[in-house]
């Protein structure tokens, strides 16, 4: 849950707004303000994901697990939807441009982070279930033996 909460708040949420073109496509002169403006997509989407998920936790006893749940991520919307109207759009792609071509270019790096995503997930998922097993059923070491 953790590795897809930053999926979506550090690649999908600023992806939306400011989606993965292909390289050289866009003015070279406005790199530096596009880069700005994704990586302040990507703040504004973690805070409103911590934002909302406090939120959550703080009205569990309230209005219950779900419905604070519900509500936290109504928040969150609410709160990515306020800061993709108020942040310019940025588009580069020149009307001659293949679509095909851009619609794969946009498809793997999606896939490409949903990958990366996923495995981080896995993984750290099969490491803290190893690590916070009891002693008692861990698997002993393996010792080799003499004979």
């Amino acid at each position: 849950m953790l590795a897809l909460a930053a999926f979506v708040a550090v690649y999908y949420v600023p992806s939306l707004k400011y989606p993965a073109n292909p390289p050289a496509v866009g003015e070279p002169a406005t790199i530096g303000q596009r880069t700005g403006l994704y990586f302040l997509m990507m703040l504004i989407s973690l805070g409103a994901l911590v934002f909302s998920v406090g939120l959550g936790r703080r009205l569990i006893a309230q209005y219950g697990h779900l419905n604070a749940m519900l509500i936290g991520g109504g928040a969150f919307v609410a709160l990515v939807v306020i800061a993709q109207f108020i942040l310019p759009d940025i588009n580069e792609v020149p009307p001659d441009f293949p679509a095909t071509v851009l619609w794969k270019f946009r498809m793997a790096a999606l896939c490409m982070q949903a990958i990366t995503w996923g495995t981080i997930g896995l993984l750290f998922g099969f490491l803290a279930e190893r690590l916070m097993q009891p002693e008692s059923r861990r698997s002993p070491p393996v010792t080799a033996t003499r004979e």
